[in-house]
């Protein structure tokens, strides 16, 4: 007969802890157990909630064995494990300790046939205790069904519940129990605990190993050994820091202290060689880049806290090559590349191709620019401010001969609208609307001398000078244009045309002669209307006959102004600006890209007015001063009220 092999037993449970002492992490909660069994101040019922790993299941067996340890006559905080009572629930065969698992056993008729056995004393030992784990999968019913006996249960029964998800669980039953909160165990504890497991194996490692599994376990000293698990079985010999990372698929220290140190003194190339060998080594990239940040944060914390080695989690050899790296840079660059990788972090974990993604945010880090300090920007500018205010003379007063209605023509020149008698501007600027005029901001004489002649954007259409209107009761009698000079489909009403209409090409050139009468007339229209006359090109605009072009492609300006109730709004404007009723004639074709209107010239005029003060501010001594001493250039202008 063949001998049968004993089967292996994972690290998680032959170093399951026996005792309260054992146990690592998790004081809080052991000496408020320890101390109620000395003082034998036992609840009946107890909530153990916490992440995974951590010792609730654990400490539910040993507070189970401190109440029925048959070695001494009460329940003791030291049990002494050789018992039949200790040995059985150490193997989960003591009848009277029922360990029940939450998600299997839900129902109602779980909990029914659970409360028929409580109100039997226990078999051998001194309690009987019911450990219901992941208890928060009990269903609502079920609970309301346990409510009463777990209130008011026999003298001879304790309850332990234990779960990872304590917001699921009902307030009434939160209300009956005692609640202990378990945390999450520190990187150094579990780095402690793992090396003490490989010394009693017998099995040589180095720090980085242990170092890599504890770190990569999160606080669950669980994990940590399910991972030393797996990386014992893939190596032979001593185990080490490069094993381990490859063995569990994630970058060791020294890689990541590598990429950090790239991007820190801006050696992107070596940061793409760093991120190509992530990918090479096939490890998770999501995973690296969070450890990363956690490189990071260490260095902003060596660099700013008082006690460091309080606040790391690292080895001494870590601790202090973290700590010289740290002294070589500045807190807010190693803030701000922190800042940075977090949001790198994230876009990797969404990413479809991770490694693009965080090759190149490592480049755009490597290159991030210098940072200046707000003082020293302040004393430049203060600077600048000093030297223009010592190189600029006083201005001189005008005389009073210079000055006008826009104010000294020397320091503030005025743009308007040509008035009676003034010649056309060649290429200028285009009126603006209404009339307006646009004073440029006022500069002295050496910061005019200073800045470059800028000149507004031409204006390609020309600026007819037009005569101020003329009284209401008088009228502007301008030539009739006779219909045997215009195409005929071109001079037709719009309300006797065809359903086609021939394109034809409209003639704009008499638009600028009647564009102040249309004007007026456009200013005594209903303001409803305004937007859609202000589209129109006027070629003829008087007391006989309004006569307007809109171009075909125009749907929206054509339906309207075609309208009958439309054109009988603006002969009757007409007609209140010249004492006498005119006709109305609609020209549809196609116009030129430059036909006048209102609202053209309107928006013409904003272009200039634009212009010139964009012209005025990037040509200002002081603007030529910023960029000079901080070897930029304008880029863009923006006023108050533009949209980014």
């Amino acid at each position: 007969m063949v001998p049968t092999r004993m089967s292996y037993l994972v690290l998680a449970r032959k170093w399951r802890p026996q005792t309260f002492a054992d146990l690592v992490g998790q004081e809080h909660v052991v000496q408020t157990l320890h101390n109620a069994i000395t003082q034998d101040r036992l609840s009946h019922a107890f909530l153990f909630t916490g992440a995974r790993g951590v010792g609730k299941t654990t400490i539910a067996r040993i507070l189970a064995r401190s109440l029925n340890c048959l070695a001494g006559g009460s329940v003791t905080a030291t049990p002494c494990l050789k018992c039949a009572a200790c040995t059985e629930i150490a193997d989960g065969r003591d009848p009277d300790v029922q360990e029940i698992d939450g998600a299997s056993n839900n129902g109602v008729d779980d909990v029914r046939r659970l409360q028929e056995t409580l109100p039997y004393r226990p078999l051998r030992d001194r309690y009987k205790v019911v450990i219901i784990d992941e208890c928060h999968m009990v269903s609502t019913n079920g609970w309301n069904a346990l409510l009463k006996t777990l209130e008011e249960p026999p003298p001879h029964v304790k309850f332990i519940f234990a779960t990872t998800e304590v917001h699921k669980v009902i307030p009434t039953i939160l209300s009956r129990v005692q609640r202990y909160d378990f945390r999450l165990l520190p990187t150094k504890q579990i780095r402690d605990r793992v090396g003490y497991i490989l010394t009693q194996e017998g099995i040589r490692f180095d720090e980085d190993a242990v170092m890599l599994v504890a770190r990569e376990a999160a606080g669950s000293l669980r994990d940590a050994l399910t991972f030393l698990d797996q990386v014992l079985a893939g190596v032979e010999g001593e185990l080490t820091g490069v094993a381990a990372s490859r063995l569990l698929g994630i970058a060791n220290r020294g890689l990541l202290d590598t990429l950090v140190r790239a991007m820190l003194t801006g050696d992107a190339g070596g940061a793409l060689e760093t991120v190509g060998m992530f990918a090479r080594e096939g490890f998770d990239l999501p995973n690296a880049a969070r450890r990363v940040l956690g490189v990071l944060r260490d260095l902003v914390v060596a660099r700013v806290a008082k006690d460091p080695a309080a606040l790391l989690d690292l080895v001494d050899e870590e601790r202090a090559q973290a700590m010289a790296l740290a002294r070589q840079h500045d807190p807010a660059d190693l803030q701000r590349l922190f800042t940075a990788w977090a949001k790198v972090t994230e876009d990797v974990s969404r990413a479809r191709e991770p490694r693009w993604v965080l090759e190149m945010a490592a480049v755009r880090l490597s290159y991030r620019p210098a940072l200046v300090p707000v003082e020293e920007l302040m004393a430049r500018l203060m600077e600048m401010e000093r030297r223009v205010a010592s190189s600029a003379p006083a201005p001189a007063r005008p005389s009073s001969g210079a000055s006008g209605p826009g104010g000294p023509m020397a320091s503030a020149p005025v743009v308007q609208r040509p008035g009676p008698g003034a010649p056309t501007p060649s290429g200028g600027g285009a009126p603006g609307a209404g009339g307006g005029k646009f004073t440029t901001p006022r500069m002295s004489a050496a910061a005019t001398a200073a800045a470059p002649e800028m000149a507004p954007a031409p204006v390609t259409t020309p600026v007819r000078a037009v005569a101020p209107p003329p009284p209401k009761a008088a009228l502007i009698q301008t030539p009739r244009v006779s219909t045997a000079s215009r195409p005929a489909e071109a001079s037709e009403p719009v309300a006797q045309r065809p359903a086609e209409v021939p394109v034809v090409t409209v003639d704009v050139s008499s638009a600028m002669g009647a564009m102040e009468a249309w004007r007026r007339v456009v200013d005594a229209v209903d303001k409803t209307l305004v937007p859609v006359l202000k589209g129109a090109v006027p070629l003829e605009v008087s007391g006989e006959t309004v006569r307007l072009a809109i171009d075909v492609r125009d749907s929206f300006f054509r339906k309207k102004l075609a309208t009958e109730e439309a054109q009988a709004v603006i002969l009757e404007a007409a007609g209140r600006v010249f004492g006498s009723r005119p006709t109305m004639e609609l020209v549809q074709g196609t116009l030129p890209e430059d036909a006048p209107s209102i609202a053209r010239l309107e928006e013409l005029a904003r272009q200039a007015d634009r212009h010139a003060r964009e012209a005025v501010l990037r040509a200002h001594p002081l603007v030529q001063l910023v960029c000079e001493v901080l070897q930029g250039d304008v880029v863009r202008v923006k006023f108050e009220g533009d949209q980014d």
